[in-house]
């Protein structure tokens, strides 16, 4: 994350909080807050701290606001949110040491599938750095292996749906294939069905001439069999 540069108003600007609606009480906790950050250069375990401090300090900024500040995900800050002052440190801890905790949710999966649609050749290891980056979490290969096949993102799956007999459910002939021509099947003449016998009808001049012209087109067009 590069904050060289970055000025106090430009981090109230960033995380979308205006000066001027905020108390003096919580510009002084922001303006020390941004001091210690500067100081630590946004490092995880600086990050970390203050994120825990904001969220317990009651001093009337919402979990939103908070994690906008230290530039994580409001998910992850609610989260961190049930986190007690031990259980903050030995996360920085573990994270200092490249121990990340690798639980992975049913709703990641949705942004798993929008990166690696985005990106259809990205390896397991950027798939991790973006696990990584989005939500704080990096699991291990095996993980992350049983979480896609699990909603169908391994390449097994994702090839599987791509291909053209899977759309179809058929598979494809190589005379299918090489053939784009399109064939529309027309009855034969002898398939017609002639039409009902002269008595089926009542007695009438208009339909009787009606009868015999139809019965004549059908044994014209059959050659003069009858069916």
């Amino acid at each position: 994350m590069s904050t060289e540069g970055l000025s106090f108003d430009g981090w109230l600007e960033k995380a979308r909080l205006r000066r001027e609606r905020l108390k003096e009480g919580q510009l002084a906790v922001l303006e020390a807050a941004f001091r210690f950050l500067q100081r630590g250069n946004h490092d995880y375990a600086s990050r970390r701290l203050v994120e825990h401090f904001l969220l317990h300090a009651d001093i009337g900024l919402k979990v939103a606001q908070v994690a906008r500040l230290v530039s994580l995900d409001r998910c992850t800050s609610s989260r961190h949110r049930r986190c007690s002052s031990a259980e903050v440190t030995q996360s920085i801890q573990n994270r200092l040491a490249g121990k990340f905790p690798g639980k992975l949710l049913p709703r990641y999966a949705g942004p798993v599938a929008q990166f690696l649609v985005e990106h259809p050749r990205a390896t397991r290891q950027e798939v991790l750095d973006f696990l990584e980056e989005r939500w704080q979490v990096r699991p291990g290969y095996r993980a992350l292996g049983n979480f896609l096949r699990k909603y169908g993102l391994d390449r097994a799956s994702l090839g599987e749906a791509a291909s053209p007999s899977s759309v179809t459910g058929q598979e494809e002939t190589p005379e299918q294939g090489a053939s784009g021509d399109i064939q529309v099947l027309t009855p034969s003449p002898y398939d017609l069905v002639l039409p009902p016998p002269e008595d089926f009808f009542c007695a009438h001049p208009v339909r009787r001439r009606l009868l015999d012209a139809a019965r004549g087109d059908v044994l014209a067009a059959g050659g003069g069999r009858v069916l």
